[in-house]
């Protein structure tokens, strides 16, 4: 495994793990941007070179795709199970009896999951964008001029 997917693991699986814990999860778009981040400052530290904006983008792509499929596999069963059997008691109380009242409902609530799954991963993009540029080692900066040849500003051939 190379360098880059390991560090969009880690930061994937914060993002991913924290985004669905419960009470934690109220701060999920920020968890995401702190999974970005992680995965640049993961890969900077074994990194030969500097880490342009956009490759930082792009590994924060790789890790928001781990941490939103993580997500997916965790919020989706709870969402259906939980979210569906409490829309369908609110329904009922309300006085509606209608089970597909309560049937769209939980489709409603899937696909709210989905939609922070996807943001998951502009967010987690963002971070590692953030991530390049403030930890990029110098990326966009140009190189130090050469040193001068040797002799330069010496005395001249008539002194």
């Amino acid at each position: 495994m190379d360098n880059k997917m390991k560090a969009a693991l880690i930061g994937g699986v914060v993002a991913g793990v924290l985004s669905v814990i419960p009470v934690v999860s109220t701060c999920c778009f920020l968890w995401a941007l702190g999974g970005g981040f992680l995965a640049v400052f993961i890969y900077l530290k074994g990194a030969p070179g500097p880490m342009a904006p956009g490759d930082g983008a792009k590994l924060g792509i790789r890790a928001g795709v781990v941490g939103a499929i993580i997500y997916l596999i965790i919020a989706l069963p709870m969402m259906l199970l939980w979210g569906g059997a409490s829309m369908s008691a609110a329904v009922q109380q309300s006085g509606g009896g209608s089970a597909m009242g309560a049937g769209m409902l939980a489709g409603l609530g899937a696909f709210i999951v989905v939609v922070v799954a996807v943001v998951i991963i502009g967010c987690t993009a963002l971070g590692g964008l953030i991530g390049a540029a403030v930890l990029g080692k110098g990326a966009g900066a140009p190189p130090p001029p050469p040193p001068p040849p040797a002799g330069f500003g010496g005395p001249g051939p008539g002194a």
